[in-house]
């Protein structure tokens, strides 16, 4: 169990730093797979040595090999933060597909939730939920469910049902709130990216996953903000990035599954 530990770990560093790539490239539309990484200061090209997760980092003490110019740290943080995600669907408990063998576990967890941070991270950064990125999510959800059911002779797809009827309640519900809440503000308040964040995590939760990761979402975004104005960190009718708080509570229920925040909704702790 160490080994596999330690071996998704790496594979999760090593997705992180593509991850790096992607929430650097894609803002400025340029191709994430080439050309290959360079120095942003002095565009020379970064060895493959020198591009190590977390490592490279460290024995260049931060800075480029031939420029000097500090590296970020946030790329060690997200590759360390990556790589614990992945090593975490070890102990998933994703209630949709409980009776799954822990290999659908792993894989779809793997998928799902970098998927999640990916979009948290440029959401964060930049109020950016990306299409290409959502969209895509959204298929690689629909399409696992489908897998599901043909591996498991279910001809009846229930599966692909409760998947596409998740994501299409979810899209709905944020394209709703939006409209009504336009009518009523006169100006947006919910971004188009978080109907097709919900979308994507009903896709991969199912329906009560979905209602209770917004629910969470609603919740923790809630407290951030009652804070946020209480210690003057947040003004009246900033915006913040919901997507953020989305894409972590469709990660909280995946690994910890519905019956937690059942217990929690119902208050039967």
């Amino acid at each position: 169990m160490e080994i596999f530990f330690l071996y998704l770990f790496v594979i999760g560093c090593c997705i992180g730093s593509f991850i790096n790539v992607v929430i650097h490239r894609l803002p400025i539309n340029q191709s994430i797979v080439y050309p290959s990484s360079s120095c942003p200061k002095c565009n020379a090209k970064i060895k493959w040595f020198d591009n190590l997760p977390i490592i490279s980092w460290f024995l260049l003490n931060g800075k480029c090999r031939t420029c000097k110019t500090k590296i970020a740290f946030s790329y060690p943080i997200v590759e360390l933060f990556t790589g614990l995600l992945v090593c975490l669907n070890l102990y998933a408990q994703p209630t949709i597909y409980s009776q799954q063998p822990i290999y659908i576990t792993i894989l779809f967890g793997i998928i799902f939730n970098t998927i999640l941070f990916t979009l948290a991270i440029l959401d964060f950064k930049y109020f950016w939920l990306p299409r290409v990125i959502t969209l895509g999510g959204l298929v690689f959800g629909i399409t696992a469910s489908l897998y599901v059911d043909l591996i498991n002779d279910f001809y009846q797809f229930n599966y692909l049902i409760n998947t596409l009827s998740a994501s299409f309640f979810g899209f709905t519900f944020f394209y709703l709130l939006s409209r009504i809440g336009k009518k009523i503000f006169n100006k947006p308040v919910i971004g188009g990216g978080d109907a097709k964040l919900s979308a994507l995590i009903g896709s991969w939760l199912g329906i009560s996953g979905l209602f209770l990761s917004i629910w969470l979402a609603f919740i923790s975004a809630g407290i951030f903000v009652i804070f946020g104005m209480i210690f003057k960190k947040i003004k009246r009718n900033q915006k913040i990035p919901f997507g953020v708080f989305l894409a972590m509570s469709g990660s909280l229920v995946w690994y910890f599954g519905n019956e937690v925040f059942l217990k929690i909704v119902f208050l039967r702790i």
